[in-house]
């Protein structure tokens, strides 16, 4: 466009032509506005992007500021994706959605590549509990790489390249407000609502999030009554309800890649002091899911059975008495491990009677639990009894479990990929170095 002349207006007064020619420029030039900010993506900040495994198959879903849904290309094919929650409440975004065949080979959203489903799983990571806690006197250094190392944690486990990878719950974790006084966590926002799940784990994990697919395991802060709104919206494998409204039980599913068959079960209301009839029953019948399917099976919940954690009085502590209580007559044979979190600490324990090792691997970002033996071979936790156990304690990181000749390779890495312990995963039982 010809720079405007300085000149007084009084000097040089316009012709018709002159203010014709000014009107149609002004108007195109509102015109090119007006199609910018209805064409223009979502902010970079509030666009992602990410593979994961739902009830129905693999999905891929993303997040924009627009009201129209981007559109995803899979193997040259373009998609448009469809909404799957509508800007509301505390979320001034759309949640997008479109399914995924197994088979495909290529896939991007906006021109953005994500992996396409894994034909073969060889390499699969895991963690969870990534979120930095507020809550009453609870303050996380939300502010501190070091204190909530979570996208340290999430960039350096992408170096890895894994096929999978499995979050075993706890995303949300900022539920009270920072206190003005307390500069660690200052400006942090808190609340379920697309700011905090935001701040939790949709920025710091952006780059493992477009590394690799996901499954994303339920944890018991996700529960509809505390961020139950950001986890419908946005990480549950269910379609939504028209209503929108949170599910309170999930039912396991399928997730869909072979050897291992991976099961994923919600068992985020499981009380841990004592037997609930009524939620043992439900997750009696989750823990079945497997009867019928030739090993190795895996399954993903947040709560382990038995995990070890060591008060401060040397009281053994772990076990989840309503879990305990649904699996009493035994799992499925084929189940070889069960993946969890909820301890904040990595833990790998294999038992003298016929169960599935137990793999704890909270250790995401979320402040961790202290008191974690590095040997508890031989411990007694409720009705099981340790063949071999082992753990790392405060430590934030993550595992890696690579598949090796008739074993599974299990390491278990610090936030800057530094190995920390290593177990041999065969059949049910483990070795460590």
């Amino acid at each position: 466009m010809t720079p405007i002349d300085a000149t007084p207006y009084k000097s040089h007064p316009f012709d018709e032509n002159d203010r014709w020619e000014f009107l149609r420029v002004g108007a195109l030039s509102l015109l090119i506005l007006i199609a910018a900010s209805i064409l223009a993506p979502a902010r970079a900040d509030d666009a992602y992007r990410w593979l994961q495994a739902s009830a129905d198959g693999w999905q891929a879903r993303a997040v924009t500021q627009n009201d129209t849904c981007p559109v995803a290309e899979i193997d040259g094919h373009s998609v448009v994706m469809t909404p799957r929650a509508r800007p509301g409440e505390g979320f001034p975004i759309t949640i997008c959605a479109v399914n995924v065949p197994k088979g495909a080979k290529s896939l991007s959203i906006d021109g953005a590549p994500l992996a396409p489903p894994p034909p073969r799983v060889d390499k699969i990571l895991v963690f969870g509990d990534t979120g930095c806690r507020l809550k009453g006197m609870f303050l996380q250094d939300c502010n501190s790489i070091r204190a909530w190392p979570f996208r340290l944690t999430a960039d350096m486990a992408a170096e890895f390249a894994p096929d999978l990878v499995i979050h075993v719950g706890d995303y949300h974790y900022r539920e009270t407000a920072c206190p003005a006084s307390v500069k660690g966590c200052a400006g942090s926002p808190h609340g379920d609502n697309w700011a905090t799940w935001k701040a939790d784990f949709f920025e710091p994990g952006g780059a493992l999030l477009r590394a690799a697919p996901w499954v994303l395991v339920r944890g018991n802060h996700e529960i509809c009554a505390r961020a139950g709104k950001g986890w419908t919206r946005a990480l549950s494998p269910l379609p939504p309800a028209e209503d929108g409204r949170c599910v309170e039980r999930e039912q396991a599913y399928r997730v869909d890649i072979d050897d291992p068959t991976l099961f994923v079960l919600d068992a985020t209301e499981a009380e841990e002091r004592t037997v609930v009839g009524e939620q043992a029953a439900f997750l009696r019948k989750q823990l079945a899911i497997a009867k019928d399917v030739p090993g190795p099976v895996w399954y993903a919940f947040h709560k382990p059975i038995f995990s070890l954690f060591r008060s401060r009085m040397g009281e053994t502590l772990g076990v989840n008495e309503t879990l305990a209580a649904a699996a009493h007559d035994g799992l499925p044979p084929g189940v070889q491990a069960i993946l969890s979190g909820h301890l904040h600490a990595f833990e790998a324990l294999s038992f003298r009677e016929d169960r599935p090792a137990q793999f704890v691997v909270g250790v995401g970002g979320t402040a961790m639990d202290p008191h974690i033996p590095a040997n508890f071979d031989g411990t007694t936790i409720g009705e099981a009894n340790v063949e071999q156990g082992r753990g790392v304690a405060a430590t934030f990181g993550f595992a890696i479990f690579e598949r090796g000749d008739g074993e599974w390779i299990v390491t278990d890495y610090d936030a800057h990929a530094k190995p920390l312990l290593r177990c041999h995963l065969r059949g049910r039982k483990i070795d460590c170095d």
